[in-house]
């Protein structure tokens, strides 16, 4: 009987140390980094995005003459998937990563701002426009409309 305890116990240990917690949105980004500069070098990040409960992301960036935007998409798993595109992504400007602020420090911005809600999309993203910002969270909120929170100052303000 002992020996089948200490088995089950063996089997028991094993088991949950083969159990992998899930990517955060960040470790996605930095997945898809590294994926993407395989395949095609001097690519640089513009954007990524994913809904509640972040199962997965879906990154675009800029990529070489060769493959002027590619997308990578990561699952929380650590699945990706590389998409080399032909035609240039022309929304935004690139940024450097690491990211300063982490999806979860973002939320709990939002969660303390005048605009807090139910959200159903977020995009990390510096837009390309007549405003120059750093790095944004862009989230879509129910009844709100878009939300940024300022990954370098912190500021939350609305979009239009």
């Amino acid at each position: 009987m002992k020996k089948l305890l200490l088995l089950f116990t063996v089997l028991l240990t094993m088991w949950s140390c083969n159990k992998t917690q899930p990517l955060t949105f960040t470790e996605m980004i930095n997945l898809s980094q590294e994926v993407v500069l395989e395949e095609v070098p001097g690519s640089a990040f513009y954007v990524a995005t994913t809904f509640p409960g972040v199962k997965n992301i879906t990154a675009i960036y800029r990529g070489n003459d060769e493959w002027p935007s590619v997308a990578v998409d990561v699952t929380d798993g650590g699945k990706t998937i590389v998409k080399k595109q032909s035609s240039p992504w022309l929304e935004c400007v690139v940024i450097k990563l690491p990211l300063k602020m982490t999806l979860k420090e973002a939320e709990e911005k939002l969660a303390k701002s005048k605009y807090a809600g139910t959200w159903t999309q977020v995009s990390v993203r510096s837009p390309l426009g007549p405003i120059t910002y750093p790095a944004l969270y862009i989230f879509t909120v129910e009844n709100v409309g878009w939300v940024a929170v300022n990954t370098i100052t912190g500021e939350v303000f609305q979009l239009n």
